[in-house]
């Protein structure tokens, strides 16, 4: 998880996290309009979290947990998507969503790894964990080494990482709305992969907070809304961020 240049040091649109039905323009003259898609819960035996591209999950001596943490329990995971209006069947997802009270989100944090200091950071500049498969995923930190081996290669020369992505057919089994769900040990939701963005990269975990400072929602920020303007008229629901920065700026 190194540190990559963004637009901000925070969300460019936390209300798209939060709120279907909003149109955003880009440069190119493109429009989008977002939808929030409900994808069930996961289980979090410890709240400790990790965000990872699942295919590299093979390896657990590479990641760690977050140093910010939620209390352990069961949580509504959605997607905020972004469907361009020329192309209905173009969607890209803008981020994962894991909701951990419904009340509003009034600060926003980076997530961070143990040494990572954000006063270190420069201008623009985030800490991003890696995507080289096209997928990222949310787990508890407890069940690294469960998932590392579902994953792994099988006797039967199959690979776990592989079938999650695939699934049975010829296309890909994660794509646009369409996400993947392994159960835990005790056959709870654990492991929610989903495709990133635009693809390959490095991404910001954010962590929402409500006025007592308690967590109120971890966002995986596939930046598709970076360069966007916003042209709705900002309102606030669903537990949005109130003083949302309008931001024109192109992602290139």
């Amino acid at each position: 998880m190194s540190p990559q240049r963004s637009e901000a040091l925070r969300p460019a649109h936390p209300d798209a996290f939060f709120s279907g039905g909003i149109r955003f323009g880009f440069p190119s003259g493109q429009v989008v309009v977002t939808e929030i898609h409900d994808k069930g819960d996961l289980a979090l035996p410890t709240g400790s979290l990790i965000a990872a591209d699942p295919t590299g999950l093979i390896f657990p001596e590479e990641f760690e947990a977050f140093t910010q943490t939620v209390p352990a329990g069961r949580y509504p995971l959605r997607l905020s998507v972004a469907r361009f209006s020329d192309d209905p069947g173009h969607v890209r997802v803008c981020a994962a969503v894991l909701v951990v009270q419904q009340v509003p989100t009034v600060r926003w944090e980076q997530a961070l790894l143990p040494g990572q200091d954000p006063a270190k950071l420069g201008e623009g500049e985030f800490f991003g964990f890696g995507v080289d498969g096209g997928v990222g995923c949310l787990l508890d930190a407890s069940l690294l080494d469960h998932f590392a081996a579902v994953l792994d290669d099988r006797e039967d020369g199959t690979t776990g990482w592989v079938e999650l992505v695939s699934g049975d057919g010829p296309g890909l089994h994660i794509a646009g709305t369409r996400t993947a769900t392994l159960p835990g040990p005790a056959g709870e939701p654990s492991l929610t992969a989903f495709e990133s963005g635009f693809g390959d990269g490095a991404y910001p975990v954010w962590f929402g907070r409500d006025d007592n400072g308690q967590v109120t929602t971890v966002v995986v920020d596939f930046l598709v809304l970076a360069g966007a303007e916003r042209l709705d008229s900002i309102t606030a629901s669903g537990g949005a961020e109130l003083d949302v920065r309008r931001d024109v700026s192109d992602r290139g």
